[in-house]
């Protein structure tokens, strides 16, 4: 899968999740810029898990709360493929 394609469905699942389909989302886009509170960045993840059928337990530790980028999201996602 193509790394734009990765950040058009995390981006996608970002949205989804904060309720938001009108946010501008980049890979330098932060978590925080968009309002996510450590609530939501496990639910992004749950939703990342389901989008993309991969499991991010491990992934950096099993916290999103360390992950500040997009880009760092993407990462993340892509190494789980």
């Amino acid at each position: 899968m193509e790394r734009s394609d990765i950040l058009e469905k995390v981006a996608e699942a970002i949205k989804d999740t904060l309720g938001d389909d009108s946010l501008a989302i980049n890979e330098e886009t932060t978590l925080k810029d968009l309002g996510a509170d450590s609530f939501d960045q496990l639910e992004i993840m749950v939703a990342l898990e389901e989008a993309f059928d991969i499991s991010l337990e491990g992934a950096a530790d099993g916290d999103m709360s360390s992950v500040e980028t997009v880009g760092q999201t993407v990462d993340i996602v892509a190494a789980e493929l």
